[in-house]
């Protein structure tokens, strides 16, 4: 039975935003979480670019300020298109970066309060329910996230989905057809991977009730609210499944096994607690260099001791209860779909003794054959619907022991403190956002001129083909003027390549090579995983070996290099630099350290265009191309 709403319990997990994120509270229009690097930059330019284009009348999907002269599809790039809509009037009265930190503690708050509906619906104790929000919304897999993917952290609508379906199931109501469409058009909307998830969902969940009762699933009555549920989500998500379909094949989309292999989550990092635990402190931070090929934000999956102990009194003393018993199996699934295609243990996916070694093959395996669910790359991010469920089994774990104690009460506030303590990360990291005073100088230009940032580069989902400066968009916000390069999450071949062939930037590109590369824990681990894919490939049979060296990202893996590198370093060298004025309506070009403080490349930029310096601070070099 649904019962009525009340403030007080989405209030209550608004503050826990606050307590989990603190010193964010404080910091709201200075800072941001996380770093101002990698990803972080792209997700706030989502706000702007979102306002900027309905602001124009175009579409939000192309977008010509980066990539300049050419632009760029945003079909498939991480828009989080929901939250950038809902960004536009926060961006009114503050900046994007400040409506990006409400966001993140409204989408904290709001999956506590749908996880709290469902467990709530499902075991009937609001505090086991409160429990459960607490364990999904606050989990490290979330608060990891929310300190660089604004996407991944978008799983809010997940938890009320099932709801949904499963009210469908009991009432065969079309307004819970109904919302369940929305929740799979909300999530869609955040995140692509994230509506594979919940197909997933549904297919397990109503196979599970298949087998438990026929009937139910194949009557009419079920039937049709259900196709209706499907259809309203298919025609709202039209445009992007549009150009889906039309790319099924694109491997610019997909990408291949070199990727997919190491990025599943590591079988420890389940009881490893993160770095900057409260409780644990730094305990895990050798094994977090390790683990999904050394990216500690896709290799945190902790679970918490706590909550693990609340889902094996399910399973130990509950695996007969019909509630209980799909969400044990739900939970199972998922957790070996995180696990990737090979078993890693410790950052190692290859064991055996002497002569005897081999790999351990897990299901996700199946899903890279399988169409549009390929999609689903990064293996480790499953674990949010491993998140789900033990949300779920630590409410019907802590409703069991709430029923055997003497003082409830007192029983419910230790396991939430202990929870509590076990996923803090105090302080939550944030880092101030800083933009050069030159960009709010050139802002005042009214000419539609392009910006030149060095160091150059054209990133993707799958690399960069240069060195992106990752902040480059975000100073775009300050400026309005069109970049040379950007971020764009997938981009063809050929349109890197056109981009790389401009006049002059070849060389560009090469003198950049001549600097160190900066420090990535990704890439100093990269060649111990690539010793161990040798010696995988060398125990393989035959046919499957074959099979795998077909993978272009497998060859690469193997011989250290990618496609973006290749496009850059096969960039012409002939085209003389002076070119690039004409051929992009250059404006503008930024030097950034230790770019700037190298002389063969401020000699290169100097000599080749026509450049007057107006800006020299920091270490940043700003120059204006002379009329």
């Amino acid at each position: 039975m649904i019962r009525r709403l009340s403030l007080s319990v989405p209030l209550s997990y608004l503050l826990c935003s606050l307590v989990f994120t603190y010193p964010l509270v404080l910091h709201l229009t200075t800072h941001v979480p996380g770093e101002v690097e990698g990803d972080v930059p792209v997700y706030i330019w989502n706000l702007w670019w979102m306002q900027q284009a309905l602001a124009a009348g175009i579409s939000p999907l192309f977008c010509d300020y980066i990539f300049a002269p050419h632009g760029a599809s945003l079909a498939f790039h991480a828009f989080v298109f929901l939250k950038a809509f809902i960004a536009i009037p926060l961006q009114w009265f503050t900046t994007a970066w400040t409506a990006y930190n409400l966001l993140i503690l409204g989408t904290f708050a709001l999956s506590g309060w749908t996880m709290y509906l469902l467990a709530r619906h499902l075991t009937g104790d609001t505090r086991a329910a409160w429990l459960a929000g607490l364990v999904y919304a606050f989990s490290p897999y979330m608060l990891t996230r929310g300190t660089g993917h604004l996407n991944y952290l978008s799983g809010e609508w997940m938890p009320l989905y099932a709801l949904c379906l499963i009210r469908l199931l009991e009432t065969r109501e079309r307004k819970w057809a109904l919302g369940g469409a929305a929740c799979l058009l909300l999530t869609a909307y955040c995140e692509y991977y994230y509506l594979i998830y919940l197909t997933l969902f549904t297919a397990f969940y109503l196979g599970w009730c298949l087998l438990q009762n026929r009937g139910e699933i194949l009557d009419s009555s079920f039937l049709m609210p259900f196709a209706l549920m499907g259809g309203v989500a298919a025609v709202g998500f039209a445009p992007i499944l549009w150009v889906l379909f039309g790319t099924a094949q694109s491997s610019y989309i997909y990408g291949g096994w070199g990727a997919a292999a190491k990025l599943g989550a590591d079988l420890l990092a389940f009881v490893t607690p993160p770095p900057g635990s409260l409780l644990y402190g730094d305990i895990g931070a050798e094994l977090y260099g390790a683990f999904s090929g050394g990216n500690a934000v896709e290799g945190t999956v902790f679970a918490g001791f706590a909550v693990l102990g609340l889902a094996a009194t399910c399973m130990l003393r509950l695996r007969g209860d019909l509630g209980v018993r799909p969400w044990l199996w739900l939970t199972l699934f998922f957790f070996l779909l995180s696990l990737g295609p090979l078993l890693h243990v410790g950052g190692e996916f290859v064991f055996g003794f002497g002569p005897v070694r081999f790999a351990v093959p897990l299901p996700y395996v199946v899903v890279r054959y399988l169409p549009l669910i390929k999609g689903a790359r990064v293996a480790a991010r499953f674990d949010i619907m491993v998140a789900l469920g033990l949300a779920v089994l630590a409410a019907y774990g802590l409703r069991y022991w709430l029923q055997r104690a003497r003082w409830p009460a007192r029983r419910t506030a230790a396991i939430v403190l202990l929870i509590g303590l076990e996923y803090l990360r105090v302080p939550y990291p944030v880092a101030p956002v800083d933009i050069p005073g030159a960009y709010a100088e050139i802002a005042g230009d009214p000419g539609d001129k392009v910006v030149l940032e060095v160091p150059l580069g054209w990133r993707t989902g799958w690399g960069s083909t240069g060195r992106s400066l990752d902040r480059q968009q975000l100073y775009q916000i300050v400026h309005g003027k069109r970049l040379l390069g950007g971020f764009a999450s997938r981009m063809p071949e050929d349109e890197l390549q056109r981009m790389a062939a401009l006049p002059g930037l070849g060389v560009l590109l090469a003198l950049q090579e001549e600097l160190p590369a900066p420090h990535s824990p990704t890439a100093a681990r990269r060649p111990f995983i690539r010793a161990q894919m040798r010696e995988l490939l060398e125990h393989l049979p035959d046919f499957v070996l074959a099979r795998l060296m077909r993978d272009a990202s497998v060859r690469n893996f193997l011989a250290d290099t990618s496609v973006e590198r290749q496009i850059a370093q096969r960039a012409p060298l002939s085209s003389p630099l002076r070119g690039l004025v004409d051929a992009v309506d250059l404006g503008y070009v930024f030097v950034h350290p230790p770019y700037s403080e190298y002389p063969p490349i401020r000699r290169y930029l100097e000599t080749g265009l026509p450049l007057v310096k107006f800006y020299e601070r920091d270490g940043v070099v700003g120059y204006r191309i002379a009329e």
